[in-house]
């Protein structure tokens, strides 16, 4: 065992002894100020990241509460390391936006700042003025712009200035609905400010969060979902959680228009009229708000004037573009690991288990006389696996199957060889509902989906999710499937099984797919699938 619990490395990496008697005190502390990203072994690994750090400044710590936090569990610190700390905690507060949605000021408190603005080409277009010393008026339309391109250049803007009122609603939450104590906690840091991201794992109720955020501002509200179906579930879950009247209620549509309560999806925000945009919202809700599409950046952006909030199971992208979230909707106001749901029982436990098949001779040989841009459809088209997934359902036969996957084809010939209904985004509108319903009630206990199953579907009973293939190493897509059997059943584990070809790209995908759950505790067991 170690004689301290923490090891401070260059770059910001931190090294947990999770032997060590206090080393979830430790963890526990970290998380407010780094992001776990990786549990190897005894060791936990987490990282000090600008965000991170940038974060832990919005919810009031300082670069001397970080540092005493370190010193305690580690002892003395590297120099660097503590100047580095401070020079990135420091500059939140040294470029703040004040004044009204029409009339915006930013305050330079930093002398690097400013010269740092004087010297960026591209920030000349939206400062009007100068109207003081080291203060600047702002192009009010350019609010989102300003701040996405200074977070870039790693500077963090606070935005202080005033937000629109949005028209007055009449709702009230649904006292036959109890919130979860960190689901009002949740609601209660979010109110506190008018803009920011909750982070919290699929399955514990962000839903009703961002509900209650409507509830409790009592303002015109445009909810923004990743598809038709979330949108449909927002719709339920506002009429069945508060008092609101049904024609105040509405998924948007240009032949029906506006309601005080509007649900849309990010696919039609970008092709959306002006009226939207320009409608008198109090408060826009961001659903998933990790998968914010790069073209809605812009719409966004346009909606700097009014309160704003993200909630997100899994704050990363695969594109590099979390910052422009941080900056376009705010920083994380409210998180709690996912293990520690599960521990409290909020969550259900979940076995995950990579599942190894092999390719036949045809197969393989297809395999290694392709190009290597087709390398991962055909490793993830393995024959194998259709064979695993009757053996899997033998397994469970008592259980809720979900099975998953990226290819149609492959879907297709696992729904003809099993006789599961499968539902796909060609699947008409109203057949869609009626297999969520059926699978919900349980008159349906198995049901074959394509990636429009990847996130923000209600589907409670599932308890085994078999994943057949996947957009090569998304560790966003997997902690998001895997988040489709984490409602509670007591008495019940779950499962997910991760299905991959050996000796094929697949193999090296799905370790990067299992990034962001490994981080967050989850162990992957490994079975060759020829023994199930």
């Amino acid at each position: 065992m170690s004689a301290v619990p923490l090891v401070v490395l260059a770059h910001g990496q931190l090294l947990i002894d999770t032997d060590h008697p206090h080393a979830r005190d430790c963890i526990e502390a970290l998380q407010g100020f780094s992001r776990i990203t990786a549990y190897t072994g005894r060791y936990v690994r987490a990282r000090l990241e600008r965000t991170s750090l940038w974060n832990a400044a919005a919810n009031g710590m300082t670069a001397v509460d970080v540092c005493a936090a370190l010193q305690r569990y580690a002892g003395a610190l590297e120099p660097t390391v503590e100047r580095t700390i401070r020079t990135l905690m420091e500059r939140w507060g040294a470029l703040v936006l004040t004044g009204t949605a029409d009339a915006l000021i930013l305050a330079v408190h930093d002398p690097l700042g400013a010269l740092m603005l004087l010297h960026d080409a591209r920030l000349h277009a939206v400062f009007a003025q100068p109207v003081g010393e080291n203060r600047y008026q702002i192009d009010a339309h350019q609010r989102g712009l300003i701040k996405q391109v200074l977070v870039k250049r790693g500077w963090p803007v606070i935005d202080n200035a005033q937000t629109r009122t949005g028209s007055a609603l009449a709702i009230t939450w649904n006292d036959s609905i109890t919130l979860y104590p960190y689901q009002q906690q949740a609601v209660d840091a979010a109110c506190a400010t008018t803009h920011g991201v909750i982070v919290l794992p699929p399955g514990s109720g962000k839903t009703y969060i961002g509900v209650a955020l409507v509830a409790t501002l009592q303002q015109h509200a445009l909810i923004i979902t990743s598809s038709r179906a979330a949108a449909q579930q927002w719709h339920d879950s506002v009429a069945r959680a508060t008092t609101v009247e049904p024609t105040a209620l509405g998924i948007y549509r240009r032949q029906t228009g506006l309601t005080p309560i509007t649900v849309t999806t990010y696919q039609q925000l970008i092709h959306a009229p002006q009226s939207l945009l320009d409608a008198a919202w109090g408060v826009i809700i961001y659903d998933e708000v990790h998968t914010l599409p790069a073209p809605v950046f812009r719409t966004t952006a346009a909606l700097q004037s009014r309160r704003r909030y993200g909630l997100s199971a899994t704050l990363v992208r695969e594109d590099g573009n979390i910052t422009d979230v941080y900056s376009l909707v705010g920083p994380q106001r409210y998180a709690m690991p996912w293990r520690t749901l599960e521990q409290a029982g909020y969550i259900a436990p979940v076995q995950c288990v990579a599942v190894t098949v092999d390719h036949t001779p045809a197969e393989r040989a297809t395999y290694l006389a392709a190009f290597p841009r087709q390398y991962g459809r055909i490793a993830a088209m393995a024959s194998a696996k259709l064979t695993v997934v009757e053996r899997l359902a033998q397994l469970h036969a008592e259980a809720s199957i979900l099975v998953i996957g990226q290819y149609i084809e492959q879907l297709q010939q696992c729904a003809a060889l099993t006789g599961w209904p499968l539902l796909t985004g060609n699947t008409p509108e109203d057949e869609r509902q009626a297999l969520y319903e059926a699978f919900r009630t349980g008159q349906a206990a198995r049901l074959i989906v394509s990636k429009v199953g990847n996130q923000a579907i209600d589907l409670p009973n599932a308890t085994v999710l078999i994943q057949l293939s996947g957009a090569f190493g998304s560790r966003q897509e997997e902690a998001q499937r895997l988040g489709r059997v984490l409602r509670v059943h007591h008495g019940h584990e779950a499962f997910f099984y991760a299905l991959m070809t050996t000796h094929t790209r697949e193999i090296q995908d799905n370790w990067q797919r299992q990034r962001f759950l490994v981080a967050q505790g989850y162990r992957y067991t490994m079975q060759d699938g020829a023994t199930l």
